[in-house]
């Protein structure tokens, strides 16, 4: 899905250190960019995302939610920026220096802890105590709305990785789907044939190419901030086996989640490692070929990569009760259960009614096992992912042994999150 649908994790320690100074700056002013009107009680609020532009089905979704609830809320107009991901977290630091915040923000799941660290969000544990629907949401998501004890921002949606395979290639392989990690590489190893390849993920540079081996390293009860160990050597020699093997491509190294789609829906991989993101454009755009979902294998433990995006208030916005209503309004489960088939994401909490789709009843479960960095490795999550990547890089593209590779990336993410202030 790449990293403009909110995926990534995409802050890092210096970020941390900006937004210190931002909060400096935010303490001393106030002000919003939103407007309450005298006439007739009407509000308008402003809510930045990065979900897309009006003309891409991610943008266009989340703008038929915003259109939804102005049509059912006389009075009230949300004035929507979309500012790109790459240019998202600069923009909100930048805002905030300048108390010009906007009312309401879409903001990356594993961001929430800084922006509430340095004051450009507020506290809702009052609204959250009052609201009393803290119960539904998953644990891991919730999680991520949390600093010093206090709910700083809400899920608004969810998403986590699966297995994609094809039922042809499966069936006439005689196989089904893996429930291990060893039968994972057996599967995955047969099912290559020298024009396709049993397995594809997405290894590109970055912290996108370490979903993968993270969610291997934590099914052998591994740490991504302490790699160099049993499970990280178990994790990073199977990927780098797989790959020696050509059970999965070297071109992993260089795709994104986008491209491993690809991949799958041309027949180049009888499975594949990706997020919910895909299921509908799977389905629009191949509607010849047979694929389903299954878990993910597990090892010591079942483990998946949490992606999430919260909804959170700023400190200057002077339309703190209207923005709240906004957001409860959009974790209503009958309203989640019409935009997240659009929208392609997953509910983050656990009584949205996913109709009779088996497919996205198999993502649900999975989110259950969904795993999140907090604290420092939070903070410093992108740099500490993209070093993990770093270290598949090194194993299966450059040469290096496994045990370097790891004691390299290890020293590499020690160092970024010792930097975490």
């Amino acid at each position: 899905m790449g990293r403009t649908g909110g995926r990534s994790a995409a802050w890092t320690a210096r970020a941390v250190g900006v937004l210190a100074a931002a909060a400096l700056l935010t303490a001393c002013g106030g002000g919003s960019d939103d407007e309450t009107s005298g006439d007739g009680g009407s509000t308008t609020l402003s809510l930045w995302h990065y979900y897309g532009t009006p003309d891409t089905p991610t943008g266009a979704a989340f703008e038929n939610l915003v259109d939804r609830y102005e049509e059912e809320h006389e009075g009230v107009t949300i004035e929507v920026r979309h500012i790109p991901f790459g240019d998202f977290t600069r923009t909100l630091l930048q805002s905030a220096a300048g108390g010009d915040l906007p009312d309401i923000a879409l903001i990356n799941g594993f961001t929430t802890q800084a922006l509430a660290d340095a004051g450009v969000i507020q506290d809702l544990s009052d609204r959250v105590e009052e609201w009393g629907e803290a119960d539904r949401y998953f644990e891991t998501g919730w999680e991520t709305t949390q600093a010093d004890g206090a709910t700083y921002a809400i899920p608004h949606v969810a998403d986590a990785y699966a297995v994609y395979y094809n039922e042809t290639m499966l069936a006439e392989a005689g196989l089904q789907p893996p429930t291990t990690w060893a039968q994972m590489q057996e599967y995955a190893t047969q099912l290559s044939d020298g024009e396709r390849y049993g397995l594809a993920f997405s290894g590109i540079e970055g912290d996108e190419g370490a979903t993968a081996l993270v969610i291997r390293l934590l099914a052998a009860g591994g740490d991504p901030a302490d790699v160099d160990t049993e499970a990280g050597a178990t994790a990073l020699g199977q990927f780098t086996d797989m790959i020696a093997g050509g059970a999965v491509s070297s071109g992993v190294l260089t795709w994104n989640e986008e491209d491993v789609k690809n991949q799958f829906a041309n027949g180049q991989a009888a499975m594949m490692i990706n997020s919910a993101t895909y299921l509908s454009i799977l389905a629009e755009e191949n509607p010849e070929l047979q694929w389903n979902v299954a878990l993910l294998p597990s090892d010591v433990q079942a483990a998946t990569f949490l992606s999430q995006e919260n909804l959170a208030i700023s400190t200057t916005t002077e339309n703190a009760d209207a923005a709240w209503d906004v957001i409860a309004w959009m974790q209503q489960p009958d309203v989640l259960a019409e935009y997240l088939p659009e929208r392609n994401k997953l509910a983050a909490r656990d009584d949205v009614d996913t109709g009779d789709d088996p497919v996205r009843a198999i993502f649900a479960e999975q989110l259950q096992q969904a795993w999140a960095p907090e604290g420092d490795l939070a903070a410093a999550s992108s740099e500490v992912l993209t070093r993990i990547q770093g270290a598949l890089q090194a194993a299966a593209g450059g040469g290096t042994s496994v045990p370097d590779a790891l004691a390299e990336a290890q020293g590499q993410i020690d160092e970024a999150l010792a930097n975490v202030e």
